[in-house]
């Protein structure tokens, strides 16, 4: 009985850990943070979306504007048309926003105020169909109530910029102009921005500047119950992900970013509100702002940007923190532990813990690799086709778990793959350490865990209570920190895939094998694993089947009239799932000259349209490409590539990179009228410059068929009217209009 209990029971524990771990915490976190007056500022400036350039963007920045300076601050205001090119990297490619902004600039000058300041942000944009309660009315929040917390308390020691950014959304497009134009900008040495993405959790601290190790010392040390890893944050830089302190770290200023990130299915949707907030999470998003922007304000010195450090909260109790390289002992320790383990005296040699090695390493991508495809295939590839199924990710995590769990049941696992599953976290660790070092802890200390176990296993024996119970206490709380850190991944790349869920296999036998073993030894252990597995297939047939829709979580909407110039032909597309489709023989479609952007579309009658107003100018050795409208778009976007190289390339007079032979996307996303993108360059002597382009003015035409639910950030021309066409101008050529 003990054999069959005790294994349940370390699962039971590990997961109700890992989950409290997420639920941020109750209670005064005693930062003088009020939750009374955060609330006041969503109820002024969360009635209506915030768009940019919409009437409920302006209202919110008076009003923020007019709180700054009831407070005593200095305010200023920063305007005009921003443009912003993003990097040159496999998802960016180098594409340019351009976006009207207005930035809200508040200082509550210091002591010293030729020293360094610190400034913290958020964006007071918000998606045009969301009122932005959480993204990013809780990070507005937070800076009032990190400037009303300081102006009220002790002088700060430096200045205190409390930024309130605009377009954010539309490419960090206000960050931008700030930190490249703003006279203040070249003073700041130290950013701490929030965000949210979603409408509860903890306030997860997951990306920080380069040679982070003073930087993670003050905030832990300051922080109230701090969550967040040095694995998110190398994470996170491989993820397309991007937020408004990517701009100061890209010029070198030192920074810290937190934001809560559960409650995906709110996320730039309409139910992004004040009745779906999590005020707890917004009060812990509250406290880490707070505690960290003070401890930077009143620090004798701004944390120097040194050496990198490998951190992890225990459950929000505390940060374990070291310097990266640290991880190197960790995986020695691991190795020599291993080697001294003298597994032969299991029955365990060489060849067997070779096999061993290989079973885990097969069980655990056969599993990813199967969770991967039958994701794949109930959502559709891609990020809009996952929209459809979004609401039932969170129990769609527990089907993973299930599945990752029953198969290590029914593989029984023994010393051998044992072995092979520490021999896996070593190896792991060492991978991690050379490429991915900030995630390096969790393989480092679990491969040190696991060995130490085959230690103690090889002089008293797999099934010594002290083992037994030891592996279980110890496994099974380095467990939870894994299952916790696997969740949090989850909800980042489950759009994409499940896979990393199949970690939970190496990392399980690795540390509680003994107890596993145990559990297998009892009379119908297999069939149990069995039974899990079934359950498993039991709920993801029930995923498959069930309505996960309601007026709580509604259906996006995602179907637009698509005109293509080039072609003369017409049709109803989306970039959804057929269903949002009339009747019809549906196809693939991708826009002329936009390869990556994959619809499904069925045939339509043509409809009247007024594509923008495309001009070609030359004033001396001085060329011009300008793409404007007099409608306020949903989306105007050139895809440019020239076939040589071009001088002093401006965009609405702002400077670019536009490499020859590579297509550059230059978009304006702003729905505000009198849009205008100038592309402005000295001209070769010969080439040209093919121009593909895309634009989306708001309104089905008479007649359509229904389009369903409300638009999201993943049906971006829901109910528009998208024209298509091509240009290509000789550069050798005199200007001329078209």
């Amino acid at each position: 009985m003990r054999n069959f209990l005790l294994l349940p029971v370390v699962v039971v524990v590990a997961i109700a850990l890992a989950l409290w771990s997420r639920m941020p915490p109750v209670g005064d976190g005693g930062t003088g943070y009020s939750p009374v007056e955060a609330n006041r500022v969503l109820d002024a400036i969360t009635r209506e979306p915030r768009p940019v350039g919409s009437p409920g963007n302006a209202k919110a920045r008076d009003w923020l504007a007019g709180r700054f300076a009831s407070l005593g601050l200095e305010v200023e205001r920063q305007a005009g048309i921003g443009v912003r090119q993003a990097n040159f990297d496999a998802r960016r490619k180098g594409s340019v926003s351009v976006s009207p902004y207005e930035n809200i600039i508040a200082v509550l000058p210091g002591r010293n105020r030729a020293d360094k300041a610190v400034a913290i942000m958020a964006h007071v944009d918000s998606a045009p169909w969301a009122n932005g309660a959480s993204d990013d009315a809780a990070g507005v929040a937070a800076v009032l109530e990190t400037a009303r917390v300081l102006a009220a308390g002790p002088k700060p020691g430096r200045d205190v910029v409390f930024l309130v950014t605009d377009a954010e959304e539309l490419g960090l497009v206000g960050a931008q102009e700030f930190f490249s134009r703003h006279r203040l900008a070249a003073k700041i040495g130290a950013v701490v921005n929030v965000e949210a993405r979603g409408s509860k959790g903890r306030a997860f601290m997951f990306q920080t500047s380069q040679g982070n190790s003073g930087l993670i010392d003050l905030w832990a040390d300051n922080a109230v119950e701090p969550t967040g890893n040095s694995l998110a944050g190398d994470v996170y830089r491989l993820l397309p992900n991007d937020t408004d302190l990517s701009v100061p770290l890209a010029k070198g200023i030192a920074g810290i970013n937190a934001a809560y990130i559960d409650g995906l299915y709110d996320y730039h949707m309409p139910t992004d509100n004040i009745d779906n907030i999590d005020m707890a999470a917004m009060r812990h998003l509250g406290d880490f702002a707070v505690a960290t922007t003070r401890a930077l304000a009143m620090a004798d010195k701004l944390p120097v940007q040194a050496g990198e450090a490998a951190y992890f909260d225990f459950f929000g109790l505390f940060v374990v923190r070291y310097p990266a390289w640290g991880g190197w002992l960790l995986l020695l320790s691991g190795v020599i532990l291993l080697l001294m383990a003298r597994v032969g005296r299991l029955g365990v040699g060489w060849r067997q813990a070779v096999g061993g090695t290989l079973s885990v390493l097969v069980l655990m991508a056969g599993v990813g690799a199967f969770s991967h495809v039958a994701a794949n295939w109930a959502y559709g590839p891609g990020m809009i086709p996952f929209r459809e199924r979004i609401n039932e990710m969170d129990g769609a995590l527990w089907i993973y778990v299930a599945l990752a769990s029953g198969a290590v049941l029914l593989a029984r696992p023994r010393v051998a793959m044992w072995t092979g599953a520490v021999i896996l976290m070593l190896l792991g660790a060492l991978a991690a350490q050379i490429w991915l070092p900030g995630g390096a802890w969790l393989f480092d200390w679990g491969g040190l865990i696991g060995a130490l176990f085959l230690f103690l296993a090889a002089r008293f024996g797999v099934q010594s209570p002290m083992l037994l119970y030891g592996s279980g206490l110890v496994g099974g709380i380095w467990g939870a920190l894994l299952l916790a850190g696997v969740i949090a991944t989850y909800v980042s790349v489950a759009p994409e895939t499940p896979a990393p869920v199949a970690l939970i296999i190496p990392f399980a036998i690795a540390l509680i094998a003994p107890v596993i073993m145990a559990f297998g030894d009892v009379r119908g252990s297999r069939l149990f694993g069995g039974g899990v597995v079934g359950v498993a297939a039991l709920g993801a047939l029930w995923f498959a089947v069930s309505v996960s829709f309601s007026p709580r979580h509604p259906r996006p909407g995602d179907l637009f009239h698509y005109s293509d110039l080039r072609t003369d032909e017409s049709y109803w597309a989306t970039g959804s799932t057929e269903k949002q489709l009339p009747r019809g023989s549906s196809a693939e479609l991708s826009p002329t000259g936009f390869d990556n952007i994959k619809w499904r579309a069925v045939k339509a009658a043509p409809v009247p349209s007024v594509p923008p107003l495309i001009r070609v100018g030359t004033t001396g050795d001085r060329t011009t490409v300008s793409m404007s409208s007099t409608a306020a778009p949903r989306l105007m976007t050139m895809r440019v590539r020239p076939s040589a190289d071009l001088g002093n390339v401006t965009v609405n007079g702002r400077s670019i990179r536009l490499p020859t032979g590579q297509a550059t996307r230059i978009s304006w996303r702003a729905e505000t009228p009198n849009a205008t993108l100038a592309l402005a360059f000295d001209a070769p002597r010969n080439g040209n410059l093919a121009i593909d382009y895309l634009y989306a003015v708001g309104g089905l035409p008479t007649g359509s068929p229904p389009s369903g639910g409300p638009d999201t950030d993943w049906t971006l021309l829901n109910r528009t009217r998208v024209i298509g066409d091509s240009r290509r101008i000789e550069l050798n050529r005199p200007g001329q209009s078209e």
